[in-house]
């Protein structure tokens, strides 16, 4: 019996151990994730203070208790520290503080009275349920997946359940004046569970966290160009139709940009420069678009944007627009400033054209308008057909702008 209660007794202990691990060999695999650094430090500073509370005997020296209270507060600040970094948000301070100084300077006062270890307890338990509403509320406020609201429903959880045991502490705090009559009563056993199975359901919560949050990021470089953060010709492709479906029945804008000369800018400048251009003209080519359009870039210096619900007027100023500026805006280089200029083609779809055909046509325009002249907008024809008088004129005219 002896035995099988010293070995559920390290059963908490050893739990915590393991998360601390887990979290350590997450942080040494990937040393930019700080926040799992943090929640290794919470789990090892929970250990400490879990086993100065199991090898105490009687009721332990005012020395001794402060030890368990600051592994208590290390334990929680690390926890909260480590959830807001895994969170990008700030950590609250400034409440953080004000809990710590008000449970610290309570468990003092109790520290220096006897038969207040009911007191004790209970601030200790109320500053934990103040650290789990704090980490489920920084969850709540940034969640972004559905298991963002599992890790903010687990700490509310904690919460709920260390409250209905403070209240039973409240009620049989008469018979609780010593830490060796605390620990033959039930609440003491029952801390120890709750504490390793919140252990356990926390651990796991945050594990899915950063999983999820890893799925995202291979996403991301899966979908996007790694040099200028937009789509990939693939994820564009695979997008857009989501964009058309969501258009209709308005037409979407098609523009194709292809940097003029580029090739001249590599030779000349070096690829550094190169680079800075191609980030420059994706730039733009974002604060053009606006929000609730698709920019790509499908390879070398050429460009593509969707536009929703835009027709062939729309996208034609559009293209103009990004035209400008870019040939208004500076370059980053080390010696002369270097200016650009793009070609562009363009075209309104339908919702039952067919993709292919208009970005092919888009194209051509582009080497259209590159063949006579460059830095100009040009309207891809229909497939079998050329622009008409007009909308050449017109196309002229914005190339003259």
């Amino acid at each position: 019996m002896i035995i099988a209660n010293l070995t559920y007794q390290w059963l908490g202990p050893t739990i915590f151990v393991s998360a601390g691990l887990a979290f350590l060999l997450l942080f040494s695999h990937e040393r930019t994730q700080v926040s799992a650094l943090r929640l290794s430090g919470a789990y090892f500073c929970a250990v400490i203070g879990f086993i100065l509370v199991m090898l105490v005997e009687g009721d332990p020296q005012p020395a001794y208790s402060a030890s368990i209270f600051a592994s208590l507060f290390s334990s929680h600040f690390l926890m909260i520290w480590g959830v807001a970094s895994l969170y990008d948000k700030k950590f609250p301070r400034v409440p953080f503080a004000l809990a710590l100084m008000v449970a610290a300077s309570v468990i003092f006062y109790a520290l220096m009275q006897p038969g207040l270890l009911w007191l004790r307890v209970m601030t200790a338990s109320g500053f934990v349920v103040f650290v789990d509403l704090m980490c489920g509320l920084i969850v709540w406020r940034a969640r972004s997946h559905r298991v963002d609201i599992a890790v903010a429903m687990v700490f509310l959880l904690q919460a709920a359940v260390t409250l209905s045991r403070m209240l039973g502490i409240y009620l049989a705090r008469s018979d609780l004046p010593t830490l060796s009559a605390f620990k033959l009563s039930p609440f003491s056993s029952s801390m120890q569970t709750e504490n390793a199975i919140f252990a356990i359901v926390i651990g796991i919560a945050l594990f899915a966290r950063y999983s999820v949050s890893l799925v995202m990021r291979l996403n991301r470089l899966a979908e996007t160009d790694p040099l200028t953060g937009l789509l990939n010709r693939r994820a564009f492709e695979t997008r857009v139709q989501v964009l058309r479906a969501a258009s209709a029945p308005l037409p979407t804008g098609l523009i194709i940009c292809d940097i003029d000369h580029f090739k001249r800018v590599n030779d000349t400048h070096g690829h550094d420069v190169g680079d800075a251009a191609l980030i420059e003209v994706a730039r733009l080519l974002r604060n053009v678009a606006g929000e609730g359009s698709l920019c790509a870039r499908l390879g070398g210096e050429e460009f593509c944007i969707m536009l929703p619900e835009s027709n062939d007027e729309m996208t034609r100023l559009a293209a103009t627009k990004l035209r400008m500026a870019i040939e208004a805006h500076p370059i980053p280089s080390p010696g002369k400033e270097l200016r650009l200029t793009a070609s562009f083609g363009y075209c309104a779809l339908a919702p039952d054209d067919d993709l292919s055909a208009a970005l092919v046509n888009a194209d051509a325009a582009v080497y259209h308008s590159k063949d006579h002249g460059r830095n100009r907008v040009r309207l891809a024809a229909e497939a079998g057909s050329r622009p008409s008088r007009q909308t050449e004129s017109r196309d002229q005219a914005c190339g003259a702008l």
